[in-house]
């Protein structure tokens, strides 16, 4: 089945040439996101009013969140390094 889509003209030779540099034909470039929206049941990728600044501090502060997370867990387990073996296992890397 045929389908028409409309864009503006500055975009269709833009996506057009990029297509072409990745050796697809915009209409297979199109198929390939159709198909994993349906796949996915969503849009395959994030849509967002966030700038990409905004975006790339955001994921810092989850890696920092992520990493306060897996060293309270790693406390909670008991598995620390007391300063003196921290010491020690600094000072065998710089005689190393």
């Amino acid at each position: 089945m045929a389908m028409t889509i409309s864009m503006e003209d500055d975009l269709k030779r833009d996506f057009t040439e990029v297509c072409h540099e990745i050796g697809l034909p915009p209409s297979t470039a199109i198929g390939i996101f159709a198909r994993a929206v349906v796949r996915e049941r969503a849009i395959p990728f994030s849509l967002s009013a966030m700038s990409s600044a905004e975006r790339a501090a955001r994921a810092y502060e989850l890696s920092v969140a992520d990493g306060i997370r897996r060293g309270l867990a790693d406390v909670a387990a008991g598995d620390v390094v007391t300063r003196e073996e921290a010491r020690a296992m600094r000072a065998s890397r710089v005689t190393s």
